[in-house]
């Protein structure tokens, strides 16, 4: 090689190191550049496909819940519709809300002793083994107890309420009822009462005919939350306290837990029938010297029926009540104790004769096992309250001292429970009975002795057990008087009530429930023992066995301020 050229060249190559030594960085810093532009465009486009992705999933949800307002605005067309196809089960005039109720019935009795009744056993009216029919069995059909309810409700305003319940069936019975071929029953009034609610104050004013003041309720003191046990008798059981009548009662409650109430209700008084002396007792008798006045006869036109007679009654039933509401171990339990306050009047020896009477109970009504049992027991004890049970024992008798009323001693008691195994099932069962106390009342005038009072062990009881199958044929007309034959002569039975006892069970199914109403079905037994008091001849006793069957057909949601089936109710 030629130096010479070599050493020319040298400056050439040095400033290509050179150069080389100075632009290394600056192409680093491009690389570096270059490639943090790559890492942004990458992450730009991740972005891009994220913010895509995220656009088509918006659009999809968009869509679909576009489709599925479609669906629920074909839902509610649908609903629409098929509402208009069914029609409402309540509608609105003037500001209220009137929902019809009620079913139609087909019910049947059977029962081992002929009464005489349809679907409601008047317990006192058993027979004793003196009556012919009390040798013969009992069956019947009806549709009687078919019922139709109306509720009424409306707002005055935010704090003020008012409802009013209407309710009947065809259990009335008028001098032209008949079951001999066209079977024509006239409609009966249960219930018709207005009720205002003024809840700033806690206080509520019913006025009409309801369950009366003493009937047990399953919350608070309102008039639609009383129990009604679940039989198909429509009497129910002996033991329950209760009534349906018109009145007027004030309420009021603290935080809807504490309950005060007092009602002013419709009064009547049921007389006992008096005992006859057997045959042999000379110069005795069993009745006053003059018989007073217990009942009148209604005036024509005064819109009573004739045929029958009503009490004398001077003031009406006086009512208090007291409830509690309570979560005991997170279990609904109503308690509650009542007093009520009555008067009798007579007519005797040219004066009014009258007397007081009256009494107190209560009861509770709680869960035992929520939506599954429930229990209740109930009762009441005092003197001249027959009428308030079931088994109508006789509020009172006369006094042969005056011939004022003598009012009854008197008890009653009812237990029972209720099992819900299905929301379509209920299982009940219930022991109850009412007992009386006697009375006996003697007394002297000139050379007479007078037997009296009530369940006067002289009174004569010698043909109670012995079929009284003619009155007409003898021994029951030897050595009889006047009164006794009109009770069998010699062969009497006076047969004054000393307790009527009874239990019972049943199941009610739901048949069917839907659009179209409800069907329920229920069966029943009942077992029942009507004791006598103790007389001349003993004290007699009937038994009677009675099966109850119900099909009932319910067109309508509601229609009655109480559920269709009693259980614990929420306020």
């Amino acid at each position: 090689m030629d130096l010479t050229r070599c050493f020319a060249a040298a400056p050439t190559m040095a400033s290509i190191v050179a150069l080389t030594l100075v632009s290394a960085p600056a192409r680093a810093e491009q690389e570096d550049l270059r490639a943090e532009i790559r890492s942004l465009t990458e992450r730009l486009r991740k972005l891009e496909t994220k913010l895509d992705k995220a656009q088509k999933s918006a659009a999809a949800d968009k869509k679909k819940e576009k489709e599925e307002k479609e669906k629920e605005k074909e839902k509610e067309k649908e609903k629409k519709e098929e509402a208009e196809k069914i029609g409402p089960d309540k509608f609105r005039f003037r500001g209220i809300t009137i929902t019809p109720g009620g079913f139609l019935a087909l019910e049947s009795v059977w029962r081992s002793r002929w009464i005489g009744a349809d679907v409601n056993t008047p317990f006192q009216n058993i027979p004793y083994n003196f009556f012919a029919t009390a040798h013969s069995s009992e069956f019947r059909f009806s549709a009687r107890p078919s019922r139709f309810t109306l509720l009424l409700k409306g707002d005055v305003d935010p704090t003020t309420n008012i409802f009013a319940y209407v309710e009947t069936d065809f259990l009335g019975a008028a001098q032209t009822a008949n079951s001999n071929q066209s079977n024509s029953y006239n409609l009966r009034l249960r219930q018709a009462y207005a009720n205002i609610d003024w809840d700033i104050f806690g206080t509520h004013f019913m006025a009409g005919q309801a369950w009366s003041l003493v009937t047990l309720n399953k919350v608070g003191i309102r008039p639609d939350t009383s129990v009604q046990p679940l039989t198909i008798d429509h009497q129910y059981v002996p033991g329950y306290t209760w009534a349906r009548q018109p009145g007027l009662r004030l309420t009021v409650d603290y935080n809807k837990e504490f309950w005060a109430s007092f009602a002013a209700e419709g009064a009547a008084t049921t007389f006992a029938g008096y005992g006859v002396l057997p045959p042999g007792f000379a110069g005795t008798t069993s009745l006053p010297l003059q018989n007073p006045i217990l009942f009148g006869q209604p005036a024509n036109g005064g819109l009573f029926n004739s045929v029958n007679s009503y009490s004398l009654n001077r003031a009406p039933d006086l009512i208090g009540k007291v409830a509690w509401d309570a979560n005991v171990f997170d279990r609904k339990v109503h308690v509650e104790g009542f007093g009520l306050m009555r008067n009798f009047t007579t007519r005797a020896y040219w004066g009014n004769q009258n007397a007081w009477g009256g009494g107190f109970g209560g009861g509770v009504y709680a869960q035992i096992i929520p939506d599954y049992l429930d229990f209740q027991v109930s009762g009441a004890v005092g003197r001249g309250i027959g009428r308030y049970g079931s088994a109508q024992l006789p509020d009172a008798t006369w006094s042969i001292f005056g011939g004022g009323p003598l009012p009854i001693g008197q008890r009653m008691l009812l237990v029972g429970a209720i099992l819900h195994p299905t929301p379509q099932t209920d299982i009940y069962a219930y022991a109850g009975g009412e007992f009386a106390q006697s009375n006996p009342q003697y007394a002297s005038w000139g050379n007479s002795l007078i037997y009296g009072g009530y369940a006067n062990p002289f009174f004569n009881n010698l043909g109670c057990n012995i079929e009284n199958d003619a009155l007409t044929t003898a021994p029951f007309l030897s050595a009889g008087t006047a009164a006794n034959v009109a009770l069998g002569g010699a062969y009497g039975c006076s047969g004054q009530i000393k307790a009527i006892r009874q239990i019972t069970g049943g199941v009610w199914h739901t048949l069917y429930e839907g659009k179209f109403g409800k069907i329920r079905g229920g069966v029943q037994f009942s077992y029942t023992i009507k004791d006598g008091f103790f007389g001349y001849g003993g004290a007699p006793r009937a038994r009677d066995s009675m099966a109850f069957t119900s099909f009932r057909y319910y067109p309508f949601e509601g229609g009655g301020p109480a559920p269709t089936v009693p259980v614990l109710a929420k306020y």
